[in-house]
């Protein structure tokens, strides 16, 4: 595979790769949340740098008319 057809490597923050860091259970978690809400929103509470509340609210859109 060229160079050029290889995707974009993910940013790097503060020099460290993306790819090298696993994720923790609760970034798992904000993950799952957003893959599970069609309309709405996910709102994520840090403390000290850690994830301490994920609020998760849906909306229901119904086209009856």
């Amino acid at each position: 595979m060229k160079d050029k057809d290889k995707p974009p490597a993910p940013p790097d923050i503060a020099g460290i790769s993306l790819q090298s860091i696993p994720l923790s259970a609760h970034e798992r978690a904000v993950i799952t949340a957003l893959r599970e809400v069609a309309f709405g929103e996910i709102e994520v509470v840090v403390h000290n740098a850690r994830i301490v509340q994920i609020t998760r609210s849906q909306k229901f859109r119904f086209n009856d008319r």
